[in-house]
């Protein structure tokens, strides 16, 4: 029972009403604020991670599939365009195009089309080496990156930059394992040097790719970037096609359309699911679990294609996630204690 007393203020004055016990959240209330906050921490990170899963599972249906690499290309970017379309359309994005000439929009092109050639060219390589390997290869972007802003926007480079680039080089050619260094290991997978070299082409156009999104700020909406981003995959597919002499036609195999279909939904997820992780949470944590795209690239190698990564092949890698994995800790704490270049 709540009692309470009431107060006269005067002639003409409401009476007013002061409840004798304060009452306050309860514990079970306490606890329940408790646990939406830490959802509301955590849920950004499982939305990066989840993201990294479905690219892994993208990367398997690619391997899997029966049909060329750049038909593949065309086929999961024509999938993608219409949902990317559906959910500008939804959010009120404006789609129009914007002005090369301007510096920002610049910027802006020159993250569509190197981001477009990497996811491209990402299938081509991933055809042609373990999943594994090349994932782990293509994850040293970040490393890359670092350099690339220093040199073309003149951001600081720190001496943790500068070890995490010498480490992640050395995890390339542990996983590369070139002939000259590695006369009598066995590589019972697909892994070969000049694919190796070829992939980390990829990872340095990513890089590229991830220097113009600095570049270009907030200016344009993320949205723009992945729709006009399928658009070029689009066109690469359409190049590279009659580049190999290949005809583009629909899969004859159901399960085919199906997979292609599903890449399409889920490249447009995914990407959703990383720009909202990148806007609810630090980049620092956020880019933290794209860590696991390597780990899940390993498991869904001996799971659907028989092929166990011999320990070079997992110190690469580990030296590798590693290497980006301090430079997000250098982000959020500065460990590099101010020595930079």
């Amino acid at each position: 029972m709540n009692y309470s007393i009431e107060e006269e203020k005067g002639p003409g004055s409401e009476t007013e009403t002061t409840p004798l016990l304060q009452t306050g959240p309860t514990s079970e209330g306490r606890c329940g604020l408790r646990l939406k906050e830490s959802c509301k921490k955590v849920l950004p990170l499982l939305m990066v991670s989840g993201a990294g899963l479905i690219f892994s599972i993208q990367a398997v249906l690619s391997k899997l599939m029966p049909i060329p690499p750049g038909e593949y290309v065309f086929m999961e970017a024509t999938f993608n365009i219409p949902f990317c379309l559906l959910v500008c359309f939804h959010s009120g994005v404006n789609i129009s195009p914007p002005n090369p000439l301007t510096r920002k929009n610049g910027w802006f092109w020159g993250r569509v089309i190197f981001g477009g050639l990497a996811s491209g060219g990402k299938i081509l390589v991933v055809r042609n080496m373990n999943i594994g390997d090349a994932t782990a290869i293509i994850f040293s972007a970040p490393i890359w990156a670092g350099l690339l802003a220093r040199i073309i926007l003149k951001e600081k480079y720190t001496i943790v930059n500068l070890f995490a680039a010498i480490f992640g080089l050395v995890g390339i050619i542990l996983i590369a394992k070139p002939g000259i260094l590695f006369h009598d290991v066995s590589n019972p997978g697909q892994s070969t040097l000049p694919w190796a070299c070829a992939t980390l082409g990829v990872s340095i156009i990513a890089a590229v790719s991830y220097v113009c999104v600095r570049a270009t700020g907030d200016d344009v909406h993320p949205m723009n970037f992945v729709l006009y981003t399928a658009i070029v995959e689009l066109v690469c597919g359409l190049l590279i096609n009659p580049a190999m002499k290949q005809a583009i036609v629909l899969p004859p195999c159901n399960w085919v359309r199906g997979a292609l279909l599903a890449c399409g939904v889920g490249a447009t997820v995914a990407n959703l699911l990383i720009v909202r992780g990148l806007a609810l949470e630090n980049s620092g944590p956020a880019t933290l679990m794209r860590n696991w795209d390597t780990v899940y690239a390993y498991i869904f190698q001996i799971i659907f294609f028989s092929v166990t990564p011999d320990w070079i092949s997992v110190l690469g890698a580990v030296l590798i996630v590693s290497t980006a994995l301090l430079q997000g800790i250098d982000r959020l704490v500065d460990i590099s204690c101010g020595i930079s270049f």
